[in-house]
């Protein structure tokens, strides 16, 4: 159990309880119950942000404002003071382990309270801009539009991780076989719709894949190791902010290939020649982003750069 007191906020309690039981030595059941929560940083509450983008269908330059929740502006457009995140955390799960195979298998869900997010974004009029002018912000003369930081929205996130492994000997040498994935969905649950603007709840809810793993072939014999692993991203969506039409595009699933070799010389030196995305895989192109000097999506949640093939050298003394 936790307890901790903020000027900003007050006083939060928070605690955990944990439990497993063995029903063999081989087979084991497991669950967590916690609480937490995420302060509002100083930065949230008190800063002031001027940026400019390119609008990629007007191709003019936009300045945008991200106000204090504190500044009188703000708090015309329905700013208010934030109050902290807070969570709700729940698992159970089963390990178990026979011979040379290992396993979990684990449900979570994960309840947010009063999520941070930035407010729509509210255009900026001349009596508001002189206003701002007179407050001293800066690059105020030249914002189109502002928001400000706000306790916009509650989500839900369930999902399942599992992982298996199998270790055994072949030969001389020893086999290792590894597979890990996850599936993850996020849902907003509640929210305002003055305070959590459509392209927030696109990011939070679809900006990740929600199905992502991994496989790995892992073989080792006296000096020589060799590696090779499939890595698999589901579909996404990625949503960006611009003056004139917002871009919001999918990008469907992508699956990766890297493969490594290594020898070691002596004790202290080795050899590793190898490829990350052996087969130069790229993302899908990302939508009217050309003008901005991009090609793919920089939010992406894999690399972007197509293969990566190498000669390594290491020392250890």
């Amino acid at each position: 159990v936790r307890y901790e007191h903020f000027s900003e906020f007050g006083s939060t309690t928070n605690g955990k309880a944990a439990l497993r039981y063995e029903i063999t030595p081989d087979i084991a059941l497991r669950g967590t119950v916690s609480s937490g929560f995420r302060a509002p940083t100083p930065g949230q509450v008190n800063s002031t942000r001027t940026s400019q983008g390119l609008d990629t269908t007007t191709l003019q330059l936009f300045t945008a404002g991200r106000l204090s929740v504190l500044n009188p502006v703000a708090i015309f457009f329905g700013a208010k003071p934030l109050k902290p995140e807070k969570s709700m955390n729940y698992s159970v799960g089963i390990a178990a382990r026979s011979g040379g195979f290992s396993g979990s298998l684990d449900f979570y869900q994960i309840d947010v309270d009063d999520r941070f997010s930035t407010s729509p974004n509210f255009t900026v009029t001349p009596t508001i801009r002189a206003q701002l002018i007179a407050q001293g912000v800066p690059g105020a003369d030249q914002l189109t539009s502002l928001s400000y930081f706000t306790n916009a929205f509650d989500t839900r996130t369930r999902g399942i991780d599992a992982v298996l492994s199998y270790r055994t000997r072949i030969g001389e040498g020893t086999l290792n076989l590894t597979t890990a994935w996850n599936y993850n969905h996020t849902k907003v649950t509640r929210f305002k719709t003055t305070d959590l603007s459509e392209l927030s709840r696109i990011n939070v809810e679809s900006s990740l894949p929600k199905v992502a793993g991994n496989a790995t072939i892992d073989y080792r014999r006296g000096r020589f190791d060799a590696m090779l692993r499939g890595r698999f991203f589901g579909s996404w969506t990625d949503a960006q902010f611009q003056d004139s039409k917002n871009l919001v595009q999918k990008f469907g699933a992508r699956a990766f290939v890297d493969i490594a070799f290594g020898y070691r010389i002596t004790d202290q030196v080795k050899l590793t020649v190898g490829a990350e995305n052996l087969f130069d895989t790229y993302p899908d192109k990302a939508t009217f982003q050309a003008s901005r000097g991009l090609v793919y999506s920089r939010n992406a949640a894999y690399d972007t750069d197509g293969g990566l093939y190498y000669a390594r050298l290491s020392l250890n003394f």
